[in-house]
Order: structure tokens, then C-alpha cells, then sequence
């Protein structure tokens, strides 16, 4: 075979290009000889190497002979050789490579172990987290940059920092602004709400007034004020009574601190009247009282005791106060908007995403403390933002009017509609008299023109429109047929003319339809270089701001430019094995073609059906567009791979899956619950009974078409098939796989590859392993190898409106776990719990039930090492993971059996970090100047104490990879630092749907499916859920059915135990 070698006999460690001429890897090497040592006894058995007998992939903790062990690879050519090659390299290779390639790894790492050091309590909660037992050594070492940037201290540091909680409250002014508010109209002057004659309301009447309701409370707690709001209080009082300039530091909320002891430490309360801001007419002097009172003093030299690990535990109190300090400057600044950790500038960059969203251009930064010193993590960052344009321009744009505001009335009113509520709950500023503004939320729009929206005018004693009220007070509308903005409430409305109102800037925009997100990506796509350009953009920005500030003077901080150089290390990839025992090199990149090898564990489909729900004569024709065509190409690449089916798939052929047809298909009307289309539910139970019917077996799965997926069809379709049916389902869409006469694109035999791994998975089958099985798995496999365990969990939480802190709406958890020895056959259960909750409430029972599936999926054998890998946790929470979900995997073994106490890995596995990896010199780059996968750093930029790293385990598609940050925060068994990181990296090959290594684990990975598809699930269910109340409620209406009333929180009956032990999720 032809191909670059990696030099060194196969292994990284010659460096790319180098060593043995054309051979694909080192020579040699023999095959694995038996199979794996057994746990149990037992014979072989389909499939990828179960713990219940030695298959053909590897052997299992059954024992058994097989062939066994044996091993894939070989070397890491570039460029395709070899029957599978393609897809950024690789290829089939002989058994004596892999076993070659493997065994030269294993034997170069010299850390793969470590010896197990771990307190406990008696309950089982460990004391403290686990320290890094050695530095990692396996790989090719490669030189990076990270963007950190060096956090120096001068002799300013202060020693400690004084903390004094903060509360302020707003006073009410003697003089309101604007005028009585009277009945015929008053400040408000404008809108006149109500409907009247004209037409029906959006919201309830309004008053006669005219008036938009408001005004400043008597009195506000400090944390109902907004952030930038407060920042404003602060700084006003600060200037009006003489705080050291340059000093204090506020986080916005009801914590100021200060480098010394400046303020007094009794209850103190200073008075401040808040100007308008410079421009703004909408704003009047504001009164506002700020009390402060000292709490306490915060050691800041604990830092340097951290850093040179004379301190283990990290100081929080300390690092919190320094992200403080570094962040006023652009909390404060009045052209920066504050979202999150982020900071953005109207001005610079911006790019309009269509529909009134636009894209800004930012950075986050948060303060660090590695081993590498103090420093400070800068990230360039893009947000969407709502453009400040008048709002008939807006809505013109949004319902597609040519010829602007003006053809406004003209519009179709339903994309009229749908425009007005993409922009509901933005603030939007209209004119008041006597030259001042007003900002009110919008709540909607009226049913009817200004020149028709009606109210009743109580000063006049009698009824007029809205346009006729502003003639009668000199301000005539240029546009009288537009209708009128909503800026009331439920209880009234309150309508504005759509000509005074200006939506007002620097609102974040939250929810971006298609073409919006796809500018949102393409806004925000940065190479590496571009990247770390903007990166050291930004960190001039803020050692500017930090001296100009006085953070330099009164804290003793500054700031370096440059970034940070790192040392990293590229890991050696893993040789990976598909069916017939066949070992497969996936190339350099991260990045494999299977168009012809097996699946590992390759299952027989007898019995499916296809529920279309497009109009079936868009479909159901002779040609390459049809869903017969599709059928058929599908079909193809299931066999191919090793898979059963029930073939040919020709349109008429009594050995076709039988087809139903649903919605727009059924009847003509729109596909889902109601009217007289077919829904979705009886498309799908049709199908399983057709499939029934034909085959004389119960359906295996449902293959679904929808013409897009992003639907309520497609959250109603997981709904009936995870939950009502439990048979798994695997939806296409149209347009991608080339189903409709209209399509000219998608479809073909990559498209119908990947649909065929997922239906293999959803059908409990295993794509790929590891070559060889248990004898090459880091740590985990090699002589003496006992029945292990690897879990996932991760939580997801509400999200939009679902997310205010009055929501009842829940958050959903997720925990998986494998089955089998490769790593390809998953269990989990998903959980219901309080939302925003992190810590996984259910961890217990969910992990006992997983450990009894694994103990009959295995003849009654049970697991003796356990690794979760957790995400979604930060460094805040990781103490109390420990004390309450580690304690929970600890309970749940010992209600299985007393004395049952496998040793337990514990890793949290982070993605939402601003840590990014750059090459420091082109040959450690891929193409697309990314750093390569399988690059890991340990040092650096890691904890001084703790056992974590950040693997890049994934070739980018587009833009600066992120790599993932692991943490290990218990380790019973004994992992090196080489044994993790290969372990981790390895196992980033064997996500089961897809022919590329992911960008973190896949037991994680999985679990963050599961949970998503739950919460999908929960929206359906409560979608379902109202329907069926709003029926009852219309059948029940006049005997005695109640209304009103606080509704109950989303629930959904669980998922079928059907499908409790494959991937349905995928």
C-alpha cells in the first residue's frame, strides 16, 4: 500500500513524513493471538465484543476463543490508500500493522498508570479533589500559543481587598416630568389605546387617557436594578461624594470592593441624583440612595500560595474579586454593551443578519490562575443584536413589503404578523410632548389602521381614532392606514403609531430563524489567524482600559500583549475495526471513508415502514427524485455494510416496506393534530401496523420523511415513537435526501451511509471499536482486564422564556452507560428535575438501574471499574458534584449488593470555555491552520494542583476549534496521565454515527443527546398536552369546566422501555 509513513516504526514518535520511505506504519508485529481473558465463560456471539463471550471483535469478559485480540491500523498515511481510504485519510490494513502500530504506543507511554491516592469520608464523599499524578509523555511534542495573556503584579497588589455589600435604592421625585397625566391625554400623549368600532384588540381595552403607564417605583431592591443601571448609580455616587478614583470596584449586583479600607465600615448611605445619559430624551433626573456596610476582607496573596502549591484548594474568593476589577473598566464604559461575560461594541463590525437582527463584535475574558501564573483569558466573541432602525422599516423588511414603510398596509397580514411577534418584547422609543421619550416594550400590534383603532376620549366625551387624536393635537400621522403598536399589557393595551416608534439599541436578540443563524455562523467564523489577531486586539484594549482606568495604580494589575506559548503534544491516533475482523487506519486528520467496510455488529432490518408526511404526489412518481429512489439507495447502503434487509426496494414489490402517507398527503390540510389531514400519531401507528401486517413481526423502525425538521412535526413524530409506540424512528428531510420533485440536491450514497449507521445503532447494532478489542484499551484493557463501565451524564435547561426565574418549567437530566466492551451498545435513562438545577438529583437510581442492564446484558457479571465522564459542571460546582452525584454512583452500588464497591473515575468534561489552541508554526498545522487532532496541553495553562488537560480530539469544519477541558476529579482506578488523555482520545473515535473523531467524549456526548431529546419530548408532550386541555375545555365550556389558574409544570410519561437500551437519541 502505498502512503507516507510517520518514521519511528509507525508511531508518532518520528514526526510527520519522517522515517520508513512508503510503508504505511512499523513492520512486524504479530497478530493478538486468542481471545481476551473471560470473565464467565460462555461462547462467542454476534457482534463487537460483549463481556457475555469472545466474538469477533476482540473478545469479551465472556472468554471464549474468537480469533480475538488480533488488531487494526497501521500506519497514518495520508490520502485515501487502501479499499476504505478517503475522507481525510486512512484505510483498511493488515492485522500484523495494527497490532505493530498499537503496541509501539502503549510501550512509549510511560505514565499510563498511577498510583491510586484517594481519601474518603465514611459515607464515601472524597476529600478534596485528585491531584495530578504525573505529567503526560506519549506524542509528538508541538509548540502552541494560547489566548492568555499575563497578568503581572507591581507593588500596588494589594495584600487583601475590602468587600462591602451594596444596596441601592430609588427614591421618588417631588417633581414628576411632563404633565398631570390627565384624562384627555395627559404625558402620555400619544396612542389612545383602545379598539372601539374599529375593529377587535390584541389586548384588553385600554383607558380613555391615552396615557402610557409608568414611572419610577418608591423603592427597589438593589438586584432589580439592571447591571449597567446600578454601574450607573455607582459611578455617580462615586464621583458625588469623593470615592478614590480609580478605586472601587462594582459587579453590578450588591458587591463593591476596594484595595484598602476607604470607606467607612458602619452602614453608611449616600445620596446621588442619576443625570440622563448625554442624548437620551427618554430619561430624567433619578433619585437614588447607595447604603453600603463592610463584610469582609479578602485575602489576595492566597493567589501566590495557590500558584506555588502551597495552597491547594483554589482561593474563589480571591480570583472572583480580580474578574471584578479587570471587568469594571468595560462595565462602565457607556459605548460597550454587557451580555454575560461578554462585551460588545455597537460600532465596530457590524454585520445585519436581515429581519432587524444584526451581528457585534466583542470579547469575553475571564481571569485565571494556572500553573503558568496569573493571566487573563481573552476570546473574541459575536452576539446578535436587534438593529435600532425605525420599527415600520423593521416590519417591512420582516413581511418581505417592497417599497419600504409606506407599502406597509399593503402587506399580507399573516407575515405581517409574523414579523410584529419576532419583534415582540423588544423595547421600542416613541416621542412625548414637550420634547422628551419614552421606552415601552412591544406586545403586539393593533387589528386595525390608526385611522380605525378606536378609544374613548373621556376629556372630549366621546370616541375617536387614534390618527384623529394626533390631528387634533397638531402632530397629523403620515401614515394613518399603518396599525398601531401595542406597548401595553395584559390588562391594557396601550397603541402607539408604528411611525414614532424606533426600536431602541443594543437589545440582544435571542432567537434567529435559518437564514439569520447561518449569517450568525458565517459573522462569526474566524481562522486561526484571524483569531489570534483579534485575540491580541482586544488585549491591547484592556491594558489600555487597566491603565487608563486606575486598576494599574490602585490594584497593581497590568496586563502583557502577547500570548501565551504552551507546550502540547499530538497523541497518536487510534487504529479503529469495523466488520470481518477488519482494522481500518483513519488517517491523520480525524476524518474516515467506510463506503466499503462492515459494521461491527451489523443488524438484520425484517420489519419497517415509511411514514411520508409530504403530499404524496411531490414523492410517489418513477425517477431519482422519488421516495422509491431513496428507498433504494438506502437499502444499498445498509447491505453493503453488513446489514439485512428486506430487498429489492422497488415501487410495487411485495418485499417493499409498506409506505403511509400523512398530512397535506391525507387530505390536503396542514400535517399534525387537528383538521382533516392525517396527523402525524396515525401516519406513525399506521405504519407500525402495515409493517406488522406485511412482515408477521412487530415493526423495528419508522422511517420518516418530513419536508423540514426543525417542526412540531418532528418533535411530534420523537413523541409518538420514543414515548406512545417504542419503535425507534429515524427521520429524513426532504430536501436533503432528495425526496420531491423539486429537489435537485442531496441524497447519494455519503448521505445514505450516515442514515444507515444510525438506524444500525437505533436498532442496538455496533458500527466500530477499537482494533483488538479489550488487549489495546488504555488503562481499561491489557492482561488482567476487568468488566468496566463508561457512564455520561449532562443536564439541559430551559431556555427563552421558559428560563425566567418564575418559570415552572423543569430541567432534564440524562445518564448513559455502556453495555458491552466496544464501547457501541448504550443504556440510559433521562430525568425530569427542578429547572436550573446542575446537580443531577436522580443520580442514584438512574446509575442502579444502568448497572443491572449492564449485569443481564452481561451473565450476571457486574462491573468492577466505573468512569463517568460529566458535562456541563463548572469549577464552582465541582465540590458539591462530588458530595452529592459521586456519593449518589457510591449509594447505588451498594443498594445493588452489599459490599459491592467498584473503584470509580470521576471526569467533568467542559465545552463552554474560551480557551482556544493555536499552532506556533505551520508544521504543527492541518490545512485549515487548526491544531491537529489528538494535540493535548497539561501544562501551562492547566490547574497548579488539579488533574486536568484540554484535548483537541476533532478536525474543524469551519473556523478556530475549541478543545474540550477534562478534569478528573476522582480516580480509584489509577489513571496516569498518559492512560487518560489516550483513554479520552480514543474513545472520541467511537461516537457510532458519524466517520469522524468528535469534539469530546462520546459518553458525554451521548448523554447531552439524550437530555436534549428530552427536553424535545417535554415540549411535545406539553404541546400534546394543551391540545387535548383545550378540546376538553371547548367540550366542557358551560358545565362548570374551570379557567384560569396557575398551569401545571411540563411533564412527559418517559421514554419507552423499549428503547431504554439502544440509541434512539441518535
Amino acid at each position: 500500500m502505498s502512503g507516507r509513513g510517520r518514521g519511528g516504526g509507525g508511531g508518532y514518535g518520528g514526526g510527520y513524513g519522517g522515517g520508513g520511505g512508503g510503508s504505511r506504519g512499523g513492520g512486524g508485529g504479530g497478530g493478538s493471538g486468542g481471545g481476551d481473558r473471560g470473565y464467565g465463560g460462555g461462547g462467542g456471539g454476534r457482534g463487537g465484543g460483549g463481556y457475555g463471550g469472545g466474538s469477533a471483535g476482540g473478545g469479551g469478559y465472556g472468554g471464549g476463543g474468537g480469533r480475538g485480540g488480533g488488531g487494526g491500523g497501521g500506519g497514518y498515511g495520508g490520502g485515501g490508500g487502501g479499499r476504505g481510504g478517503g475522507g481525510g485519510g486512512g484505510g483498511v490494513v493488515s492485522p500484523q500493522q495494527a497490532a505493530a502500530t498499537l503496541d509501539v504506543v502503549l510501550k512509549s507511554a510511560r505514565t499510563l498508570t498511577a498510583k491510586v491516592n484517594v481519601e474518603t469520608t465514611p459515607d464515601g464523599r472524597p476529600l478534596g479533589i485528585t491531584r495530578r499524578p504525573n505529567a503526560g509523555t506519549v506524542g509528538k511534542a508541538v509548540a502552541l500559543l494560547a489566548n492568555y495573556f499575563a497578568l503581572a503584579t507591581t507593588p500596588a497588589f494589594p495584600g487583601q481587598a475590602y468587600h462591602y455589600d451594596v444596596e441601592i435604592r430609588s427614591v421618588e421625585e417631588a417633581a414628576g416630568g411632563g404633565g398631570g397625566g390627565g384624562r384627555g391625554g395627559g404625558r402620555g400623549g400619544g396612542g389612545g389605546g383602545g379598539g372601539g368600532r374599529g375593529g377587535r384588540r390584541d389586548l384588553a381595552p385600554a383607558s380613555a387617557t391615552g396615557d402610557v403607564p409608568g414611572g419610577a417605583a418608591a423603592a427597589a431592591a438593589a438586584e432589580d436594578l439592571p447591571p449597567r443601571l446600578a454601574h450607573r448609580v455607582m459611578a455617580a455616587a462615586a464621583a458625588a461624594h469623593g470615592w478614590p478614583a480609580g478605586a472601587w470596584r462594582f459587579d453590578g449586583r450588591k458587591n463593591l470592593f476596594l484595595p484598602g479600607e476607604l470607606l467607612p465600615r458602619e452602614v453608611r448611605e449616600w445620596p446621588v441624583t442619576l443625570k440622563p445619559r448625554e442624548g437620551d430624551k427618554s430619561e430624567r433626573d433619578k433619585g437614588f440612595v447607595v447604603a453600603t456596610k463592610w463584610a469582609a476582607c479578602v485575602g489576595l496573596t492566597q493567589l501566590q500560595d495557590y500558584l506555588a502549591q502551597r495552597q491547594q484548594t483554589a482561593p474563589r474568593d480571591a480570583m472572583q474579586v480580580l474578574d471584578i476589577v479587570i471587568r469594571h473598566a468595560f462595565a462602565i464604559d457607556p459605548r460597550c454593551t454587557v451580555v454575560g461575560r461578554g462585551f460588545y461594541y455597537g460600532g465596530e463590525g457590524v454585520m445585519p443578519l436581515g429581519g432587524g437582527a444584526e451581528v457585534w463584535s466583542g470579547f469575553q475574558q475571564s481571569f485565571k490562575a494556572v500553573q503558568a501564573g496569573l493571566m487573563l483569558n481573552l476570546d473574541s466573541s459575536f452576539a446578535a443584536f436587534m438593529s435600532a432602525r425605525p420599527l415600520p422599516e423593521l416590519l417591512a423588511e420582516g413581511a418581505g413589503v417592497r417599497g419600504g414603510p409606506a407599502q406597509l398596509a399593503a402587506a399580507d397580514p399573516r407575515r405581517l404578523r409574523a414579523a410584529a411577534r419576532s419583534l415582540v418584547g423588544f423595547k421600542v422609543e416613541f416621542p412625548m410632548p414637550g420634547g422628551r421619550a419614552r421606552r415601552k416594550m412591544l406586545t403586539g400590534l393593533s387589528e386595525q389602521g390608526a385611522d380605525r383603532t378606536m378609544f374613548m376620549n373621556e376629556k372630549e366625551g366621546r370616541e375617536m381614532s387614534v390618527a384623529e387624536y394626533f390631528r387634533s393635537t397638531g402632530r397629523p400621522l403620515r401614515h394613518p392606514g399603518l396599525p398601531c403598536a401595542n406597548v401595553g399589557d395584559r390588562r391594557r393595551a396601550v397603541y402607539i403609531p408604528l411611525e414614532l416608534c424606533t426600536v431602541v439599541a443594543g437589545q440582544r436578540r435571542m432567537k434567529l430563524d435559518a437564514t439569520q443563524s447561518a449569517g450568525m455562523i458565517t459573522a462569526a467564523k474566524q481562522d486561526p489567524a484571524v483569531k489570534a489577531e483579534a485575540c491580541n486586539k482586544q488585549a491591547k484594549r484592556v491594558a489600555e482600559a487597566l491603565a487608563a482606568g486606575g486598576t494599574e495604580r490602585s490594584w497593581g494589575l497590568k496586563l502583557g500583549t502577547g500570548m501565551l506559548p504552551v507546550q502540547g503534544r499530538v497523541l497518536p491516533n487510534p487504529v479503529l475495526q469495523y466488520g470481518n475482523r477488519q482494522d481500518f487506519d483513519a488517517g491523520p486528520l480525524g476524518s474516515w471513508n467506510t463506503l466499503n467496510v462492515k459494521f461491527v455488529d451489523a443488524r438484520a432490518l425484517d420489519s419497517w415502514a415509511v411514514a411520508v408526511m409530504m403530499n404524496q404526489a411531490d414523492v410517489d412518481f418513477d425517477g431519482d427524485n422519488s421516495i422509491w429512489k431513496f428507498l433504494e439507495d438506502l437499502c444499498s447502503a445498509m447491505i453493503t455494510r453488513g446489514m439485512r434487509v428486506a430487498s429489492p426496494v422497488t415501487r410495487g414489490s411485495n418485499d417493499s416496506p409498506p409506505v403511509e402517507y400523512g398530512g397535506a398527503a391525507a387530505g390536503g390540510g396542514a400535517a399534525g393534530r387537528g383538521g382533516g389531514a392525517r396527523g402525524v400519531e396515525a401516519t406513525l401507528r399506521a405504519a407500525a401496523d402495515a409493517a406488522a401486517a406485511r412482515y408477521k413481526k412487530p415493526a423495528q423502525l419508522v422511517l420518516v420523511v418530513l419536508p423540514v425538521k426543525p417542526s412540531d412535526e418532528y418533535r411530534e413524530v420523537k413523541r409518538v415513537s420514543d414515548i406512545e409506540l417504542g419503535i425507534p424512528s429515524q427521520v429524513v428531510v426532504g430536501g436533503k435526501a432528495r425526496v420531491g420533485y423539486r429537489e435537485q440536491r442531496g441524497g447519494g450514497p455519503q448521505y445514505c451511509a450516515n442514515v444507515a449507521m444510525k438506524i444500525n445503532n437505533k436498532l442496538g447494532g455496533v458500527n466500530v471499536q477499537l482494533s483488538g478489542g479489550l488487549r489495546y484499551m488504555p488503562v481499561l484493557g491489557g492482561a488482567g482486564s476487568v468488566p468496566f463501565m463508561v457512564l455520561g451524564a449532562d443536564v439541559t435547561h430551559p431556555t427563552g422564556a421558559a428560563a425566567r426565574a418564575d418559570s415552572r418549567d423543569p430541567s432534564v437530566a440524562a445518564v448513559v452507560g455502556s453495555l458491552d466492551a466496544s464501547l457501541g451498545r448504550w443504556a440510559s435513562r433521562v430525568l425530569l428535575q427542578a429547572g436550573r438545577q446542575e446537580v443531577i438529583t436522580g443520580m442514584c437510581g438512574a446509575t442502579k438501574e444502568l448497572l443491572l442492564e449492564f449485569y443481564r446484558a452481561n451473565k450476571q457479571v457486574k462491573p468492577q471499574r466505573l468512569v463517568m465522564y460529566r458535562d456541563g459542571v463548572s469549577e464552582g460546582q465541582f465540590e458539591q458534584v462530588l458530595a452529592e452525584e459521586f456519593t449518589a454512583l457510591r449509594r447505588a452500588c451498594r443498594e445493588l449488593e452489599e459490599g459491592y464497591r467498584p473503584a470509580i473515575t470521576f471526569v467533568v468534561v467542559q465545552k463552554r470555555h474560551n480557551t482556544r489552541l493555536l499552532p506556533n508554526d505551520r508544521a504543527s498545522a492541518d490545512p485549515k491552520g487548526n491544531v491537529v487532532p489528538g494535540t493535548v496541553v497539561d501544562s501551562g495553562i492547566t490547574a497548579p494542583d488539579g488533574f486536568d488537560f484540554y484535548l483537541n480530539s476533532h478536525s474543524g469544519l469551519q473556523g478556530t476549534n475549541k478543545p474540550a477541558h477534562y478534569h478528573v476529579l476522582v480516580d480509584e482506578i489509577g489513571f496516569g496521565a498518559d492512560g487518560m488523555q489516550l483513554l479520552t482520545y480514543w474513545l472520541c473515535y467511537l461516537y457510532q454515527r458519524t466517520t469522524k473523531s468528535v469534539s469530546y467524549c462520546p459518553a458525554a456526548y451521548y448523554a447531552d443527546r439524550a437530555a436534549f431529546r428530552g427536553r424535545t419530548l417535554l415540549a411535545a408532550s406539553s404541546s400534546a398536552s394543551d391540545s387535548a386541555s383545550e378540546s376538553g375545555s371547548r367540550a366542557g365550556r358551560g358545565a362548570g369546566a374551570a379557567e384560569g389558574g396557575a398551569s401545571a409544570p411540563p411533564t412527559f410519561a418517559g421514554i419507552h422501555r423499549n428503547l431504554s437500551n439502544v440509541l434512539y437519541f441518535m
